[in-house]
């Protein structure tokens, strides 16, 4: 009996892929450090944490507004990701998701007879100008000719990785093969 006991319970034991949660890849195509990783969990919706060289350093959600008045829309939101209980969630940027397919606009843009298969990107327009100006909130340190003063992010003193997501965000993101459910508007 128990010959036949452990074999089963090493069987039980084992992860399937039913339990296992996986996780999707958005990489920025011009930064590739910059990278969004979402859980997979979900169909209509998706959280996840936007990440430089494996970082985290916002919270990111993607999904359908299912509104009467913006119906089949496809959005996104970036927060802060607090350090603390007691800190406040801010908003970064949200807004409209635009998908790319190859050259061509979704298929909210590009007639069914003229559609060709490419590539698929998202777009986040809003994204850069909403990291612009959180970045006034950061402060930096900057030393010149011998003296010390602060500036904020957007200006002087900006770190590379400062850079790096400022540089994606005014780009594509390609989503790995996994990642294409959350590709709403491609074809």
């Amino acid at each position: 009996m128990k010959r036949l006991l452990l074999p089963l319970l090493a069987v039980l034991a084992l992860p399937t892929a039913a339990n296992a949660e996986e996780t999707c890849m958005f990489v920025s195509q011009y930064e590739p450090d910059v990278t969004i990783e979402v859980s997979t969990e979900n169909i209509s919706f998706t959280r996840g944490l936007m990440k430089y060289k494996g970082s985290p350093f916002f919270r990111f959600e993607t999904g359908l507004r299912n509104t009467s008045y913006e119906p089949g829309s496809q959005y996104y939101a970036l927060t802060t990701i607090p350090k603390t209980k007691t800190d406040k969630v801010e908003e970064i940027s949200w807004g409209e998701v635009v998908t790319i397919v190859g050259d061509q606009p979704s298929r909210k843009g590009t007639p069914k007879d003229k559609r060709k298969r490419g590539q698929l990107k998202l777009f986040f327009p809003r994204f850069s100008e909403g990291y612009y100006y959180y970045l006034a909130n950061i402060e930096v340190k900057i030393k010149r000719e011998g003296s010390m003063f602060y500036t904020d992010g957007r200006f002087g003193g900006r770190t590379e990785k400062m850079n790096s997501i400022l540089n994606a965000s005014e780009g594509f993101w390609l989503p790995s093969e996994i990642c294409k459910k959350y590709v709403y508007y491609g074809w």
